[in-house]
């Protein structure tokens, strides 16, 4: 058997190493690792995988590591390492650097930009809230102008149904009257009859013109019908023209800038908003009232 690769264990074909493939040389001349060698030995003898001569041995560890073999793979390995370095490590190493340096400085550079995006974004995140706590105090004193609309149209509920109730009993004695008069047997007693029917008769004249004055309370019909108008003015401002119930726009992965796509969103909203100026001249027409 020919060694055409020296630096490798004829046997298993794995190369030499400094453990336990460290090349061993048998009486015979012919080298193998230790390991191989192990696993020939049967009942205290081992048979040269190569000339089957015949040695007693009970480990491999009994015969001598061929250190010349070992010096030659270390060699042999030395000159493939070096054969393989064709770029110089220097240049190689300074290459990596500057185009790691780049990469750093572009990312530096987009992170400004960023930054400086946010910082806008912010600013106008910033004029967006301040608008909306003054839109706030203004619906907050819509929900007050309804609450104070709410309030005279139970007031005015309330006399209703007292004058009702007046009514009732008033058109009652009123139908009993109508009774007492044919039942009447003496002049006294038709006398008496039409006097309470004419007291009863003031008393509901009295009532209808009553009804007449106080029903309806010009300021109670107009406040409510002037606040509905203007909350239903601005609900519609909220749900039809600024596009809320809208889906809003699907800007992707696009490569604009924050403020660009910013202008992109509300290019999609009408022009006309519920701005603090708009409603607080609805609130203006309101308090008027």
């Amino acid at each position: 058997m020919m060694d055409n690769k020296p630096e490798e264990c004829s046997v298993c074909y794995n190369d030499y190493d400094d453990n336990q493939l460290r090349p061993r040389t048998l009486p015979c001349g012919h080298t193998f690792c230790s390991q191989c060698i192990d696993n020939a030995i049967e009942n205290g003898q081992l048979t040269c995988p190569n000339c089957r001569a015949q040695h007693a041995a009970t480990a491999a560890t009994q015969f001598p590591i061929s250190y010349a073999v070992e010096a030659f793979v270390r060699k042999l390995k030395d000159i493939q390492l070096t054969q393989k370095k064709t770029v110089p490590v220097k240049k190689k190493l300074h290459s990596l650097v500057q185009e790691q340096k780049s990469s750093i400085s572009s990312l530096i550079t987009s992170c400004e930009e960023v930054l400086s995006q946010l910082g806008e974004y912010r600013g106008q995140l910033g004029d967006w809230k301040t608008c909306h706590l003054q839109l706030q105090d203004r619906l907050y004193a819509l929900v007050e102008q309804n609450k104070s609309a709410m309030k005279l149209l139970e007031l005015e509920d309330t006399s209703v149904v007292n004058m009702t109730t007046q009514e009732e009993e008033g058109k009652t004695q009123l139908q009993a009257m109508l009774g007492s008069l044919d039942t009447g047997n003496t002049p006294q007693e038709v006398y008496t009859t039409i006097g309470t029917a004419d007291e009863c008769s003031m008393k509901i004249e009295d009532w209808l013109q009553k009804c007449r004055e106080l029903f309806p309370n010009v300021k109670t019909v107009h406040t409510s019908v002037k606040v509905q108008e203007t909350i239903r003015e601005a609900l519609e401002m909220t749900t039809t023209e600024t596009g809320a119930t809208a889906d809003p726009v699907h800007l992707g992965d696009s490569a604009s800038s924050i403020m660009d796509k910013v202008q992109e969103i509300t290019g999609e909203i009408p022009q006309k908003q519920l701005t603090v100026s708009f409603l607080f001249s609805l609130i203006g027409h309101t308090t008027r009232y």
